[in-house]
């Protein structure tokens, strides 16, 4: 059943004004956006949920991308980010139609805004409706992780087989099994054990290279991150 969404829950008030902030900081130092993108793990740590973010991001108010970002980097790098898909490093930034409709929401209802939050004086509380941002509310999206059987050694990913093994893959199967282990966080540390005088780093790109090769259908990419002691992994974006 559809509804008018007419007002704000309280819960999302701190993450709109951390994040109209951030936008407003990106403005004031003239650089990109992303810059200052706002970490999903501190939004959901002052009540912002998953659902509020991909309903920002379907109204065309918010964008979402993963954080790419390694040491050493000049400045922070993202990656296109599917909602399907949302993963711990990513990243959030208003859009200038969000950071209007948000701020014009913030001015007229300051006294529920936390002082921590947005900085504004309490004033006699009003209205929470918010008229530029009505409308029916976003569907539900799920959360997708891929998953591994050990047993019938497939790797799946939204219910397709991505990958195969006909004949054992010792090092790809502890990256795998490292990842079903842990219910495949954004990374992992390099599994792997030691194996007489071969180089780690080395072993593990090679291992890599191969999870990427001889996909049934190309749905998952794997990767480190520049160092040789981590495995990434990340849904391809769909064409």
């Amino acid at each position: 059943m559809s509804q008018n969404f007419d007002f704000i829950p309280d819960r999302l008030r701190s993450g709109l004004a951390t994040m109209l902030t951030a936008y407003d900081y990106a403005q004031d130092s003239q650089s990109d956006p992303w810059q200052f993108a706002v970490e999903l793990s501190d939004l959901m740590s002052i009540g912002t949920t998953l659902t509020d973010i991909r309903w920002l991001v379907r109204r065309g108010f918010a964008e979402l991308a993963r954080e790419t970002t390694i040491p050493g980097d000049a400045n922070r790098t993202f990656r296109p980010l599917a909602l399907i898909c949302i993963v711990a490093d990513a990243g959030v930034v208003l859009t200038t139609v969000g950071a209007e409709s948000i701020r014009s929401l913030l001015r007229s209802n300051r006294a529920h805004i936390p002082a921590s939050a947005s900085g504004l004086r309490d004033e006699p509380e009003g209205p929470q409706s918010l008229p530029s941002m009505v409308g029916p509310p976003a569907p539900s999206v799920l959360v997708v992780t891929p998953e591994w059987d050990a047993i019938h050694r497939e790797l799946r990913f939204a219910g397709q087989v991505v990958k195969r093994y006909r004949v054992p893959a010792r090092n790809q199967a502890a990256i795998l099994d490292a990842f079903q282990e842990d219910g495949w966080p954004e990374f992992i540390d390099d599994p792997i054990p030691p194996d007489g005088n071969q180089d780690p780093k080395h072993r593990l790109s090679v291992t890599i290279k191969s999870l990427n090769r001889n996909q049934l259908l190309p749905l998952l990419r794997f990767h480190g991150n520049g160092n040789g002691l981590q495995v990434y992994w990340e849904a391809v974006p769909e064409e």
